[in-house]
């Protein structure tokens, strides 16, 4: 029999410390781990990926939406965007609204530019109507721009018997800025002034109302027709117009003249 010492010395020693505690992560750590992850994953999200994305939640939209499963805008494996697919949906939008698109097409293409041209200082205006402003409207006057070879065939309107006179500048389009001071020059008072324009034909009384206009004039119109032109002074005045106010060639010109004086004469 072994003695008790030996027994002891010979047994393995025991751990008498106290068991260990597992370690817990530090608390400052497991709150950040989540959102290194999420910073990890948006890092790489490539720009091509992040616009497809947002393509295809613009097109998902429930304005755009659809009544077919909506079909996938991009080839995901090459990152390019599916044209045909776009158009597939902008024509199933407009056959799911087809009112509100014939609406937005009427607005912009009758309604706006219906504003944007009775809103403009400068208009066109009939032979007839430009003769009745004159005669109305005190604040109205007649500008000739014909050069001054057609003025020695064809006398401007006489305004005498309104009370008035043509005036006469022949536009230029290489010096504009000095046909516009010289029409200032006709007139005493440009920002208060209602100018009918009369050319040729339609040539350029347009773009000198404009012009006008644009350089403080109150108000322009641009006779259509002109002198010579189809529902023209010429053209209308034998029904329309009054003698007095008749265009005359330059043989006739003065004997329109003295008819006109004894006209104005037998009315005093």
């Amino acid at each position: 029999m072994s003695s008790l010492p030996t027994i002891l010395a010979s047994s393995p020693p025991r751990n008498l410390s106290k068991p260990s505690t597992p370690q817990t992560p530090n608390s400052d750590q497991s709150r950040t781990a989540p959102l290194n992850n999420i910073s990890h994953s948006l890092h790489l999200l490539s720009k091509t990926n992040l616009s497809l994305t947002l393509s295809h939640t613009i097109l998902c939209s429930p304005v755009l939406a659809s009544t077919q499963p909506f079909t996938s805008i991009s080839d995901q494996s090459t990152g390019k965007i599916d044209l045909e697919s776009i158009l597939i949906t902008i024509d199933n939008f407009f056959n799911k609204y087809p009112f509100f698109v014939a609406g937005c097409t009427f607005i912009y293409l009758v309604v706006y530019p219906a504003a944007i041209f009775y809103l403009r200082k400068y208009k066109p205006i009939t032979a007839i109507n430009a003769f009745l402003k004159l005669k109305s409207q005190p604040d109205s006057q007649l500008l000739d721009i014909r050069d001054d070879k057609t003025l020695a065939s064809l006398a401007s309107p006489s305004l005498k018997f309104l009370g008035k006179s043509s005036v006469q500048v022949p536009y230029s389009e290489e010096d504009e800025s000095g046909f516009v001071k010289r029409v200032k020059g006709g007139f005493s008072d440009p920002e208060n002034t209602v100018v009918c324009v009369l050319d040729n034909f339609d040539g350029n009384s347009m773009k000198v109302a404009e012009l006008l206009v644009e350089n403080g004039f109150k108000e322009a119109y641009y006779i259509k027709g002109g002198a010579r032109g189809k529902n023209g002074w010429l053209a209308i005045q034998e029904e329309l117009l009054p003698p007095p106010v008749h265009m005359y060639t330059a043989k006739n010109a003065k004997s329109s003249s003295n008819n006109e004086s004894s006209i104005v004469g037998t009315e005093n």
